[in-house]
């Protein structure tokens, strides 16, 4: 019995920090002379932390209590990645390595549209899928890879579902959704482009998968993209 009590004292207690430490940030905040805005944007990027800092407690109960509160978590969503699918990958670019590694060492041909430069995450990248970088930049001048013009979302599109078409068991990772937008691109119309790959992929059976960071859309338009494909947070 006093056991069951005091783990349950520890999970109150765990909880009560945890909200005590959000509000306390959210108040720094406002005392900062940030807007709303900026203190939306700051707020969901401090929640995207969350996964990360329950990872580093279940790490710490592990080496202490010597307790795997990890499972088979990643095990069970990589056997989710199916053809025909589409995945908003919502941690960002290690998992949707990860993803595009299990998917080319199983024979996968792969296509990697990346706004960070591709030398720089190619050696992270099992086999030898075709790499081109979303950039502003032109082909030349020490630059060795493709480049697509964020602007020019006809191109970005074409390309991606030529790939698809070339043949079966086809990748498409496409990192850029939030540099787009910076760029200057409408919601409405990176959603509408979007939702073009999507279908392409439905339709060709490929896998597309979709790296972003929550925190650079407004609530109401991560919904929408999260309705449109598949959400991968872990």
């Amino acid at each position: 019995m006093t056991e069951g009590r005091d783990f349950y004292r520890g999970l109150i207690k765990g909880y009560e920090e945890g909200l005590n430490r959000a509000w306390d940030e959210l108040i720094g905040l406002t005392t900062r002379g940030y807007s709303s805005r900026e203190i939306q944007v700051m707020a969901r990027s401090k929640r995207q932390s969350i996964g990360q800092l329950m990872k580093e407690r279940k790490i710490r109960v592990r080496d202490e209590a010597g307790v795997d509160l990890f499972g088979q978590a990643s095990t069970a969503m990589t056997s989710e990645v199916l053809p025909g699918r589409a995945f908003l990958i919502e941690s960002g670019m290690s998992v949707a390595l990860k993803v595009l590694n299990d998917l080319l060492e199983g024979g996968y041909e792969g296509l990697v549209i990346s706004r960070k430069y591709p030398g720089d995450i190619q050696r992270f990248i099992m086999g030898e899928p075709q790499m081109m970088w979303l950039t502003r930049q032109e082909k030349g001048k020490g630059i060795d890879y493709q480049c697509l013009s964020p602007s020019d979302q006809g191109n970005i599109s074409s390309t991606a579902i030529r790939f698809m078409r070339e043949g079966e068991r086809r990748v498409v990772m496409f990192e850029g959704v939030d540099y787009m937008l910076l760029q200057g691109s409408d919601f409405q119309n990176v959603a509408k482009f979007l939702h073009g790959l999507i279908d392409h992929a439905i339709s060709t059976r490929s896998i597309l998968l979709i790296p972003i960071n929550p925190a650079a859309f407004e609530e109401k338009d991560l919904r929408k993209l999260e309705n449109a494909a598949y959400v991968m947070s872990a």
